[in-house]
């Protein structure tokens, strides 16, 4: 079972469970690096100088290997990733975004599954993973790091990473002021425009630095480097395809700067092959455990979603058993999955455990090259310059993502036109959905250029939703933008009407701890997010029909 979080009163951005936290990697700082006094006071004159280990980046890798194993919480002992992963990612962007369902209910007054945020303190957690994991070490990198540009860029990529997840959950969030001193509390709030436009800046310049590295073939971050291993030409295609993303997200609020970086990040090159897909792979001899086994399989816990059950079984998605196990419900036949809504009411928890487990035999993944044709694929629509007609861009995006997961068939699949999504069957509740509901999605595979701008943009984002799995975060803002995939809504919402059922959750609350320790600018940041702080203010970008 997820283990209970901290409660309001020990929410703090930068608490001592933290500073205890840090404690191995402070001493491992007094004991390998360099710093004035050090030098001055401490030199032992049998051992390795100093700044010979700096050289080597052994003090800046700690920092640096933290920043990535904290993007997607995969770092730590025993169960600490899978309870931090399931609090910054799996209640949040993967039941939102419509990946997963729940075999749980964790409070009887509701939880982020019925969008009752005020009765949990989950929202602390992907708040505070950010300034904790994220900025102090990016902040401790930018200060030590000067001679070392190189490093200082790939720090940068990864704390846009970071950085726009959380925006993208929260909108305003304190970022300008941020990390210049380690724990530093009561940071203003900044316009979420004006962070997006930071990103554009940063990912820009992270580039320019890496370039001439890249090119006498550089590896200074091998072995601290989880997601390429140091391999600057890599992390240059990452963060072009990464300024995709980002300039997308922008498409129906500032449409004309949306095309202007698209444009620049394909011009300048992006990820078109698996082999450059941004996971955490690991340095050299390590790997990481995929969060998702604990969650689904030792918590007995997360389960496929209903929806996402409608749409691969309606397809007969060669991907479906690459994704997830079948149901082991005794009435069940063999091959039968099985999916659970988001928001029922669950009484009795084990009638849902038998249900589809997820498979978690893979590297937790940042972006993969399908995400990018299919990004290219709507800005194609869109009369951007994309290298490629928008259905070639479409199919090249279901061909890779069949790629990625190693499944055959894919000529079939792209030319279907008959499959839908499947009518969903709850056998132990009341929760089905069928034909005549009115919510069960009715789009085919095939591309069809003479339809609507509106149905080649549904078929490219359900599409594009389906193979960024399991990328929950990704998908949530997706559906935001765009409205796509069709999701079933909640069964139970107990959101106090702040959360419209059919438009569903728009974004997290601000934690408690920012009521507590920043009301003040907590204040200024709800104006400038324009709404009350609850989950149904839309963000800065999500105008769509706006």
């Amino acid at each position: 079972m997820m283990k209970t979080y901290h409660n309001a009163k020990k929410e703090r951005r930068f608490s001592w469970n933290v500073v205890q936290g840090l404690l191995p990697v402070l001493i491992s700082v007094l004991l390998f690096s360099c710093t004035k006094n050090f030098e001055k006071y401490n030199t032992d004159p049998n051992a390795l100088p100093a700044n010979r280990i700096n050289q080597d980046n052994v003090y800046l890798g700690g920092f640096f290997r933290q920043m990535e194993e904290s993007v997607f919480p995969v770092g730590g002992t025993g169960t600490n990733a899978a309870n931090s992963y399931q609090l910054v990612e799996n209640l949040v962007g993967d039941i939102f975004g419509g990946y997963h369902g729940m075999a749980n209910r964790w409070n009887a007054a509701g939880d982020h599954t019925t969008y009752n945020f005020n009765a949990v303190t989950w929202n602390s957690a992907p708040f505070n993973q950010y300034y904790t994991n994220i900025v102090r070490n990016y902040d401790t990198i930018a200060r030590y790091a000067a001679a070392s540009p190189d490093i200082l860029a790939v720090a940068k990529i990864i704390k846009v990473q970071a950085a726009h997840r959380t925006v993208d959950m929260f909108g305003p969030i304190p970022y300008f002021k941020t990390g210049t001193v380690l724990g530093e509390l009561g940071s203003p709030y900044d316009p979420m425009d004006k962070i997006y436009q930071s990103f554009f800046t940063d990912l820009d310049s992270a580039v320019v630095a890496l370039k001439p590295f890249a090119e006498i073939g550089a590896t200074p971050l091998r072995y601290f480097d989880a997601v390429y291993r140091g391999n600057y030409r890599q992390w240059i295609r990452f963060a072009n395809s990464l300024k995709l993303r980002l300039a997308m997200r922008m498409a129906y609020v500032d449409p004309v700067n949306a095309k202007k970086y698209a444009e620049e990040a394909m011009q300048d090159g992006v990820i078109m092959e698996n082999t450059d897909n941004a996971t955490m792979q690991g340095i050299e001899g390590t790997t990481y455990n995929n969060p998702l086994q604990t969650l689904s399989e030792a918590y007995n816990e997360t389960r496929l979603s209903a929806i996402m059950e409608s749409y691969l079984t309606g397809y007969a998605d060669p991907r479906l058993p690459r994704l997830f196990m079948p149901s082991t419900r005794g009435a069940d036949p063999a091959g039968r999955y099985r999916g659970i809504r988001l928001g029922i009411n669950m009484p009795d928890n084990s009638l849902y455990r038998p249900f589809s487990v997820l498979r978690s035999d893979f590297n937790v993944i940042w972006m993969p090259a399908a995400e990018v044709y299919f990004l290219r694929a709507e800005g194609a629509m869109r009369g951007w310059n994309m290298g490629g007609t928008v259905q070639e861009l479409y199919e090249n995006g279901i061909r890779t993502s069949f790629a990625q997961w190693g499944v055959s068939g894919v000529d079939s699949y792209i030319q279907n036109s008959d499959r839908r999504p499947s009518p969903y069957q709850d056998p132990v509740g009341s929760n089905s959905v069928g034909a005549g509901s009115g919510l069960l999605p009715t789009l085919t595979i095939r591309w069809e250029e003479g339809a609507s701008n509106e149905l080649k943009l549904e078929r490219i984002i359900t599409q594009k939703w389906i193979a960024m799995y399991p990328n929950g975060q990704e998908a949530w803002s997706e559906f935001r933008r765009t409205g796509y995939p069709k999701l079933f809504p909640v069964v139970l919402n107990q959101s106090g009407g702040t959360v419209n059922t059919a438009v569903q959750v728009r974004r997290l609350p601000y934690p408690a701890s920012e009521y507590q320790l920043n009301q003040a600018n907590l204040t200024q940041g709800i104006a400038l997010l324009g709404g009350p702080d609850n989950g149904g203010t839309r963000l800065w970008w999500d105008r769509k029909g706006n």
